[in-house]
């Protein structure tokens, strides 16, 4: 969908404003930008608008932003820009720190935080394989060459690439991730894919790191969605952030590694996301 451009004070940034009714704000994942649709319609379909920005570094968005708190801040700014006061707030995977970030240090902006395969604790650090790979291959100009080879063969060979895609994301055996996907699943990564792009952004999320103290400030109640299966943000995220947050809860179900938009239990995911944002929380 089109997207718009707003200028801020430390620069412009892209996002996508869709349906009408209360407003969630949805913090996509690495690569991802303000065109993210995983997750979105059932919040559309139950009367939710879902404003999604391109984070910085990603999209079309032209602000630095090394730190969560500096991620915020910009949040924090746009939502003044739209006039919106306060927001459900939903984070994906690298995501999470920015908007834990944000729920920490901004509650009278935020009515409940929901956190989706999200990063809470130390994700990667220097010393770390991931980081450096992260480093060389998702870099500004490599990023680039990575994601149309992975697009070419995604578009031609759609159910070899998901086999070869998909079990990097879980714990689980090729044969059992496989098993809990159909065509439409299928269909919904190559989707993926196509509409990725690391930009600059993956290189700030490499350095964006949560502080304990942080996550113990967090006051409104608190969804974590989480696999206990998932291979790229491990469960003990969801745990610590559950370990830290006064007022939350993790849900497991049966989901089958990081994407839980997609897979045999999608629509408990979905069920249990639409169950908590219209509860009465104490």
């Amino acid at each position: 969908m089109k997207s718009e451009i707003v200028k801020l004070k430390k620069g412009t940034m892209e996002y996508t404003f869709r349906g009408r009714g209360p407003v969630v704000l949805n913090l996509h994942g690495g690569h991802s930008n303000c065109q993210e649709t995983f997750g979105i319609q059932p919040l559309l379909e139950a009367g939710y608008s879902i404003l999604t920005p391109s984070r910085p570094g990603y999209g079309k968005t032209d602000i630095e932003a090394k730190t969560p708190a500096e991620s915020a801040f910009i949040l924090i700014e746009l939502l003044d820009h739209l006039d919106i006061d306060k927001v459900n707030l939903i984070a994906v995977s690298a995501g999470g720190p920015t908007a834990i970030y944000l729920a920490a240090n901004y509650s009278a902006r935020v009515k409940k935080l929901v956190l989706e395969s999200a990063a809470s604790r130390s994700w990667v650090t220097k010393k770390d394989l991931d980081y450096n790979v992260g480093k060389i291959i998702f870099n500004p100009k490599s990023q680039k060459i990575i994601w149309l080879i992975l697009r070419k063969i995604a578009n031609n060979f759609p159910s070899f690439f998901a086999k070869i895609f998909l079990p990097q994301f879980s714990t689980l055996t090729r044969s059992e991730v496989m098993a809990r996907m159909n065509s439409n699943d299928l269909e919904a990564v190559v989707k993926m894919v196509n509409r990725y792009s690391s930009d600059k952004g993956f290189m700030y999320d490499l350095e964006h790191q949560t502080e304990k103290e942080v996550l113990q400030k967090i006051e409104v109640p608190t969804l974590i969605l989480h696999s206990k299966f998932d291979k790229s943000v491990s469960f003990k995220h969801a745990e610590y952030a559950s370990e830290n947050i006064k007022n939350s809860e993790i849900y497991a179900d049966d989901f089958w590694g990081h994407l839980i938009w997609i897979g045999k239990s999608k629509k408990n995911r979905d069920n249990k996301l639409l169950e908590f944002l219209a509860s009465n929380h104490c």
